[in-house]
């Protein structure tokens, strides 16, 4: 553990270094996040912190109302923890203009980034919309955590599909430290030295992959709470057994049932469904493929901590 961390701390200051030579506010300064929930808000609020300038995007007011909220609570209890002056929350506020009109949101952005609902038609037509009314050397990102980028950039101008990445921010955005950035063939490879020092200035540590199903962590935890769930339905042993183990053994924070109701259920359902059935390279493989147990947990709104049962049962 202590050389993981050792390597880690090594990785940081590589990086930090690197991030030195791309100044990314030479490029963006100013930021649209279009969904106003819990992944829009904390890269709204990450953003903001940083000095950037942002504009929130939501359907309707009370949504963004419910957002800025939620934001104010966390610099609240960021500013207790760091120890910041009176005015710090105010200051950061004051940063995030929020709108529900798509085209003002965008209108002045040198990068819109969309954390809306996990449908790929509905991301499809955002970006179409946005393509038309954005500045032309706009970055264009999506936070989706399943979908392939190049079919989500389908609909916009080959110019734009070169500015056109995933920035796949974890939940809760504050708190976690990792960006993924998902590059697709299109892509312009210089913009990576931008993104890159970009999520520097945010306090995230990078890391950069093609744009393949789930990225690098889905692909590999997907596949792993399957297996999980598969050991226990055989009878081959208890959750409760299965989530010490992972533990104690491979020296993971939680096990992957205690992880799959903290990310919720029917996040894992959907994505292991969605690949089931079309992704490339792993559409029909079996694990991937819901069980009646499976389903039958999402039918009954066994979501996980949000819903107060999932694997565990949770004090609401």
């Amino acid at each position: 553990m202590a050389s993981n961390q050792s390597a880690l701390r090594r990785q940081q200051q590589l990086l930090a270094h690197l991030a030195n030579t791309v100044n990314p506010r030479d490029t963006i300064s100013h930021i649209a996040v279009f969904g106003a929930g819990i992944m829009g808000g904390g890269i709204a609020q990450i953003s903001a912190m940083a000095g950037y300038t942002v504009a929130l995007w939501d359907m309707i007011d009370d949504a963004l109302a419910s957002g800025v909220q939620a934001i104010r609570k966390s610099l609240i209890r960021v500013a207790k923890k760091q120890n910041r002056p009176d005015n710090w929350v105010t200051d950061i506020l004051a940063r995030i203009q929020t709108t529900t009109d798509q085209l003002k949101a965008v209108e002045s952005a040198d990068m819109a980034i969309e954390a809306i609902v996990e449908r790929l038609d509905i991301k499809q037509q955002l970006f179409a919309k946005l393509d038309k009314a954005a500045p032309p050397n706009c970055v264009f990102a999506t936070n989706t955590s399943s979908l392939l980028v190049g079919d989500i950039s389908r609909d916009v101008s080959d110019s734009r599909k070169q500015r056109f990445v995933a920035l796949h921010f974890f939940n809760p955005v504050v708190m976690m430290q990792l960006v993924e950035i998902a590059y697709t063939d299109k892509t312009d490879k210089l913009l990576m030295d931008v993104l890159k020092s970009w999520c520097h200035s945010v306090g995230k540590m990078p890391v950069v992959c093609r744009d393949t199903p789930g990225f690098i962590v889905n692909r590999l935890l997907v596949p792993y709470n399957a297996e999980a769930r598969a050991l226990v339905e055989r009878g081959d042993a208890t959750i409760e057994d299965v989530d010490v183990a992972m533990r104690l053994g491979a020296g993971y924070p939680m096990g992957p049932f205690e992880l799959s109701d903290m990310t919720g259920l029917d996040t894992g359902y959907h994505i292991a469904k969605g690949w089931y059935e079309s992704a490339p390279g792993l559409k029909g493989n079996p694990l991937l493929k819901p069980t009646p147990q499976f389903e039958q947990m999402i039918k009954d709104g066994h979501l996980g901590r949000k819903t107060g049962r999932g694997f565990y049962t949770y004090d609401q």
